[in-house]
């Protein structure tokens, strides 16, 4: 298989399993009967800590697993298979598979009322996406013959702007974001068939479809905080570190895409 005609068949599967996975994520656990908003401000603030030094180091365990891949050589076999002529699309719809239920079960253990299953989930989560991230970074580094940072270390940065910005904006305003669920949710499911026609026609949609992409993830993070914000339970500092994390990576996904396809 091709390195261009790889990237492309990449970019729609892999889009398919990160708006999926969110999907799930976004329609699940909306409503809270004991919502962070109502608990006093100590507590609040305690949920806020957890959460994100959670979503934090979850970041980290996947950027050290992601490494460990590359540098042990245990990423060569997903590339080879990934780039294999013969195996091809399969390869990819089992990646596919693979990642559906890998955060399936992340999720579900990562929102358990069993402190230690709820650390398990996290983890699944972050391998669930180093795996998912080794291709792209193989798809980097053949584009950028190596220099790997030209692309990672702009996106990566663009990504925390865009993601603090957004975050910023649900704490700073007392505004309820509670009308993108149905422009999230009805985008998502446009999106998806939007990949579907795009992959069955050979279709490269460009740079358009990936800021069509960012937009609809902005869409998302700031729903998903507000959520997180006014509705979710102050014990559920885990599970709302998941869903931070997930959106995170979902968003970083489209950046890098967005980079590359200047290239």
């Amino acid at each position: 298989m091709s390195y261009r005609s790889y990237r492309s068949y990449k970019s729609y599967v892999l889009t398919f399993a990160h708006t999926v996975a969110n999907v799930r994520a976004l329609m699940q656990y909306y409503d809270n009967p004991f919502a962070v908003a109502d608990a006093p401000a100590p507590a609040r603030a305690a949920f806020y800590r957890k959460t994100y030094a959670y979503a934090a180091g979850t970041f980290g365990v996947w950027a050290a697993m992601l490494a460990t891949l590359f540098l042990t050589g245990a990423a060569n076999p997903i590339i080879e298979l990934m780039f294999n002529e013969t195996a091809g699309r399969y390869s990819w719809l089992l990646v596919l598979g693979l990642f559906w239920v890998a955060t399936y079960f992340g999720q579900k253990l990562a929102f358990s009322r069993e402190t230690g299953s709820q650390y398990l989930g996290l983890g699944v989560y972050a391998a669930a996406y180093a795996v998912l991230f080794v291709p792209l970074i193989a798809g980097v580094a053949v584009a950028t013959k190596g220099d790997i940072m030209s692309v990672l270390a702009p996106a990566g940065i663009s990504t925390a702007a865009l993601f603090g910005a957004l975050t910023a904006t649900v704490f700073m305003t007392s505004k309820d974001f509670s009308f993108l669920r149905t422009f999230v949710v009805f985008g998502s499911f446009v999106a998806l068939g939007a990949i579907v026609v795009f992959t069955i026609f050979g279709i490269n949609p460009g740079a358009l479809f990936s800021v069509a992409m960012i937009v609809l993830m902005s869409a998302a993070v700031l729903w998903q905080t507000w959520q997180i914000k006014d509705q979710f339970d102050t014990t559920q500092h885990v599970g709302a570190a998941a869903v931070i994390f997930a959106s995170f990576m979902t968003l970083l996904w489209y950046v890098i895409q967005l980079f590359m396809s200047r290239r």
